[in-house]
């Protein structure tokens, strides 16, 4: 009896295992889908994908200048995502965008691109001679390329109101925090100190000139001591602890 169960077992095994070969030799690969992109596409997502890496950065405004695939390299085909690159060396004027796929054939395109980085500064509308009062009148904001830019700018106009400039500006001259005193010794300053959680304001008179960041010793009108501060904007100081 028991070798009859034996017998049917096996029997059944064998037709399961027949059966799943049969169906395998029917069975047909899933074909994966293919794309095919011209050369206009191609530099179309490439300058769509540098633009979305520059607006992920500290500089956004960026000018970008991507020299275009020649439309005679036809039509490429790819199995998977297209990857793009840039060189690790990369500059901030010069790069190149490299295109990669790894399926049904491995290629890679590169494309040469040129940026220009631009900034919104502050400059001058009239020509004015040193120890003139800057006033909101006076600035307007231009957009400059930023390599052509030395020194500390300024992009904020409420930063330099009511400060005055050190040499004379002309037209159209880019303003440089290093071209003013936003506490100009002999003016009266306020002084703020700020300790173990304490906030209290005195006046004085600042005993040199100063912009932003800059220490320098002011007289305390109350006590008449002399202060190291840290200038914290126009005729505004900090006492440095």
């Amino acid at each position: 009896m028991k070798k009859y169960e034996n017998i049917i077992l096996f029997s059944g095994l064998l037709f399961a295992a027949l059966t799943l070969t049969a169906a395998n030799a029917h069975a047909v690969p899933v074909a994966t889908s293919s794309q095919l992109y011209t050369a206009e596409e191609l530099t179309h997502l490439a300058k769509t994908w540098l633009e979305i890496e520059l607006n992920n950065s500290d500089d956004p405004d960026t000018e970008i200048q991507i020299t275009p695939l020649d439309h005679r390299i036809g039509q490429k085909e790819c199995d998977t995502a297209l990857t793009f690159s840039l060189p690790s060396n990369s500059n901030t004027r010069q790069t190149t965008v490299q295109i990669s796929c790894l399926s049904p054939t491995s290629w890679q395109l590169f494309l040469p691109v040129r940026m220009t980085q631009w900034l919104e500064l502050l400059v001058i509308q009239q020509n004015i001679t040193p120890g003139t009062v800057i006033t909101a009148d006076m600035l307007s904001t231009q957009r400059r390329e930023r390599r052509l830019v030395r020194g500390n700018f300024v992009q904020d106009p409420t930063t330099i109101i009511g400060s005055k400039n050190k040499r004379s500006f002309s037209v159209g001259q880019i303003i440089n925090l290093n071209d003013l005193c936003l506490v100009c010794r002999g003016d009266i300053v306020t002084i703020q100190i700020n300790h173990s959680g304490l906030s209290v304001s005195a006046t004085g008179i600042a005993q040199q000139d100063g912009t932003f960041g800059d220490v320098v010793t002011v007289k305390n009108q109350q006590s008449g001591r002399n202060v190291q501060t840290e200038v914290v904007g126009v005729n505004q100081v900090k006492v440095k602890f």
